[in-house]
């Protein structure tokens, strides 16, 4: 933080005489808290008027007593300026202020470093001090990170007419009564790939499905929330629209020499060396990855495996009311 001496300073020019503060030394204040009453020394005693902050920060020193007579341009205290190291929905979580009225003020929370909270901003300092708290944690725990992508990696979902009887699908709707719906099928062995290597991994998803969407195929994987728990990257999430590998600097800001990556596309992560590259996996055939990023679409396996809906005929199924 910067430091700043407070004057003096009002319309009028004159002395003005400090009757009560109302900070102490070490108080966070905000931009328009009051930090003090004052008067002119004039005859109305009942004219208190308020000196209000202009700037956020930390009382470090007050520099004159209750009852002083301090002129125009005289030192009144000393701030300890706050420069936004932790930013939630644009309000500093340091001092309070909201960062949307202020377009002048600089901040230098701009990492975002957990997944189930997009909006908090952390400074790089910070960042790195979490970072390095959660990479002894890991080394404590015998453990290293897993990043599992979803879309042909773990599942297959299509948004295409799937009749309600094939076995081990997952239907659903995101949006509610009326919006599309949407059908997933597990690649065969993933609760007990997951189960297995849970012991040894941290595990985080990390897809370009929506934020609804992740967290919908969460809980077929992890229905207790033992496994993933809240550690979910969304498209809504990413920083760069074509790649995740952008997003490692802010999820693991002391390096990702920790960290380990599944997926079924390389592109995406540019051919990192940690990546475990694996066979797309197809259930529904004439659908390919209905979440790849805009311009990598990827349908070269669409028509050679998979099942063929069109040839499946629905069975008349019984529903209990």
């Amino acid at each position: 933080m910067a430091e700043n001496v407070v004057r003096v300073s009002h319309k009028q020019n004159k002395p003005i005489k400090v009757l009560k503060w109302k900070v102490r030394e070490g108080s966070t204040v905000s931009i328009g808290r009051i930090i003090l009453f004052y008067d002119f020394n004039e005859v109305d005693k009942n004219v208190h008027l308020k000196l209000k902050s202009t700037k956020a920060g930390t009382i470090k020193k007050i520099l004159v007593p209750e009852g002083a007579i301090v002129c125009f341009g005289d030192p009144l205290y000393e701030l300890k300026l706050c420069n936004h190291p932790t930013i939630m929905n644009d309000m500093c979580a340091e001092c309070g202020a909201d960062l949307r009225k202020y377009d002048n003020i600089a901040a230098v929370a701009s990492v975002p470093m957990v997944h189930a909270i997009p909006d908090l901003k952390v400074s790089e300092e910070q960042a790195k001090i979490i970072g390095k708290a959660d990479s002894e944690r890991l080394l404590r725990d015998r453990k290293l990170v897993l990043l599992v992508d979803l879309d042909q990696t773990l599942i297959h979902t299509t948004n295409d007419n799937v009749p309600p009887n094939i076995k081990d699908v997952y239907h659903f709707q995101l949006y509610g009564r009326h919006s599309p719906w949407y059908h997933t099928r597990l690649r065969p062995g993933t609760h007990k790939f997951l189960e297995n290597i849970f012991s040894q991994f941290e595990l985080h998803i990390c897809t370009f499905g929506t934020r609804n969407y992740a967290h919908m195929i969460a809980m077929f994987l992890d229905k207790d929330q033992k496994l993933f728990s809240n550690r979910i990257l969304s498209r809504d999430e990413c920083f760069d629209p074509t790649s995740k590998k952008a997003n490692l600097n802010a999820l693991f800001p002391c390096g990702d020499n920790l960290v380990c990556i599944i997926d079924d596309r390389e592109d995406v992560w540019s051919n990192a060396l940690n990546l475990i590259h694996v066979k797309p996996y197809h259930f529904f055939k004439h659908t390919g990855d209905i979440n790849a990023p805009p311009g990598l679409e990827k349908h070269e396996e669409d028509e050679l495996s998979g099942i063929d809906l069109s040839n499946i005929k629905i069975k008349k199924m019984e529903i209990e009311m």
